[in-house]
């Protein structure tokens, strides 16, 4: 404020989502599904946001005065099961025809601690919706499901 700069403070949940070059990547989002669609360790429950939400999220906010000196968080508000989440990566590996399918497999111990999995651990969406001209975050689902298939594919590449 100070020094007349314009500041606004976007704040992303844990970030997935397809990588744009996995010869240059290796965030700890790509590695940790890597270990999920291969069976090496079990599909954790997550509360987080797709890498393309969060790079528009800011392309939105650049463009709108009302975001100015504002902190806005870029999430979904509920973690999704694990459950649903090796399901989805189950079903795009079958489609594909790539990896072993069967070996994908949730963990089943982890009920989400106080805020149990699927209860709203954020409120975010109302505000993002407000701040940044309609804006949501897509589901879940359809993360893991791109993600998973530009892993899956480049596994068969290789």
């Amino acid at each position: 404020e100070k020094k007349g700069v314009q500041f606004t403070s976007l704040n992303p949940s844990f970030i997935f989502g397809p990588p744009s070059d996995l010869k240059t990547s290796g965030s700890f989002s790509i590695s940790t599904v890597s270990k999920w669609v291969s069976g090496e360790s079990p599909v954790q429950s997550r509360l987080c946001v797709d890498v393309r939400d969060v790079a528009k999220a800011h392309f939105v906010a650049s463009l709108n005065d009302a975001t100015v000196g504002e902190r806005i968080i870029i999430s979904r508000e509920a973690r999704i099961s694990s459950q649903k989440i090796a399901e989805e990566l189950k079903c795009i590996a079958s489609e594909l025809g790539i990896g072993q399918p069967d070996q994908i497999h949730p963990d089943t111990t982890f009920d989400g601690g106080a805020i149990k999995i699927g209860e709203k651990e954020v409120g975010c969406e109302d505000r993002m919706r407000e701040l940044l001209d309609g804006f949501t975050a897509r589901p879940v689902e359809e993360t893991m499901r791109d993600m998973a298939k530009v892993l899956l594919e480049t596994q068969k590449e290789l």
